[in-house]
């Protein structure tokens, strides 16, 4: 089972753990460097200072390359936000990087532009291959989100004319986060129409990630998303699913309140609880014969210890490989079925 999942256009691997940066505040840049340390090779940030410090996640990045922590830009996916007003905070220490009274358009470009200034890292040493240190002179981000939905379409179709200029080459793919299901149907339909005037592929402005919440959702007609992550799943649009708030929303899923499976697969592969959620949730819910299965997913881990950035990326792969053995397969399948019908009764 991949340790990574390969989003639509087969241009990008994403990791099935990817850091998450948000609130680490002034101990941005050491976290990042402990992760990529640990084995992390995707970085999960926004362009909104409010919550998150993109200037330091670049900082430790920078400081991974040039120690040889890691190799090349090339071995890293980076993805950060676009965040409109709503979401900033106006003024002050951790005002956005664009003038929340321009409009949208201008507020979209700065945001991009600091983006990409922010993550301009330095060439590859001499004789590394005059290829590769080519290919990295000029900075990108191999996925821009927006951060939540836009007010209106127009909004929408605004922020996607303007991302639509970077696409591919400075950006790679776009997502949107926090979003419900008929959101997405508007920026899919925003996309086909953004492309058709610009004359390019609609499958390069397709979001290829969905980035939410992973719980109940209350008061919500769809818990744990599975509608959404069954619309996602379908073969012409492969988005990933990316799960953020897994453990904190989820307590008795993992904690032994609630008999999930998740202790079970824990106590197997020798793995702590909160590890075994997580391999049920991006190995299981995302493989397997259900009709939301064929959604893959991904977890935002932002765990601030260095012995569990460790003990979830080994975790993880060792979950991966007792669930493909022949002693395995039987026990998982059963766990990862009690878990699907749990979050189904939810619906």
């Amino acid at each position: 089972m991949a340790s990574y999942v390969t989003t639509r256009s087969g241009r990008t691997r994403i990791p099935r753990l990817v850091y998450g940066t948000a609130w680490k505040r002034e101990h941005t840049a050491d976290l990042v460097f402990q992760a990529l340390q640990a084995g992390f090779r995707a970085i999960d940030t926004a362009a909104q200072p409010r919550h998150y410090r993109e200037d330091l996640v670049a900082e430790g990045v920078r400081r991974a390359l040039t120690s040889g922590v890691v190799a090349s830009r090339s071995d890293l996916y980076i993805q950060t936000k676009f965040t409109a007003p709503g979401g900033q905070d106006l003024d002050g220490p951790n005002a956005p990087p664009y003038d929340p009274a321009a409009p949208i358009a201008e507020q979209v470009r700065a945001s991009v532009e600091s983006s990409l200034r922010n993550f301009t890292f330095p060439k590859p040493a001499a004789g590394d291959g005059d290829g590769e240190a080519a290919e990295e002179e000029k900075s990108y981000i191999d996925c821009l989100v927006l951060h939540s939905p836009m007010d209106t379409y127009e909004d929408t179709l605004e922020v996607w004319t303007v991302l639509q200029t970077y696409v591919p080459h400075r950006i790679r793919s776009l997502g949107i986060s926090n979003t419900g299901l008929e959101d997405l149907e508007d920026i899919l339909s925003v996309a086909e129409e953004v492309a058709s005037a610009a004359g390019v592929s609609a499958d390069d402005l397709r979001p290829v990630v969905v980035q939410n919440r992973f719980h109940t959702y209350r008061h919500s007609p769809d818990p744990y998303d599975v509608a959404l992550r069954r619309f996602c799943g379908h073969p012409d649009r492969r988005i990933v699913y990316q799960s953020f708030w897994t453990l904190t929303a989820n307590p008795g899923l993992h904690n032994g309140r609630v008999a999930s499976g998740v202790q079970d697969v824990a106590a197997v592969a020798g793995v702590a609880p909160e590890v075994a959620f997580y391999g049920l949730v991006a190995l299981g819910l995302g493989n397997g014969g259900s009709d939301d299965a064929s959604c893959p997913m991904v977890i935002l881990d932002g765990t601030t210890s260095t012995e569990h950035m460790a003990a979830d990326l080994a975790g993880v792969g060792k979950i991966a490989a007792w669930s493909q053995s022949p002693e395995g397969k039987e026990p998982w399948e059963v766990a990862v079925a009690t878990l699907r019908e749990i979050i189904e009764r939810k619906r």
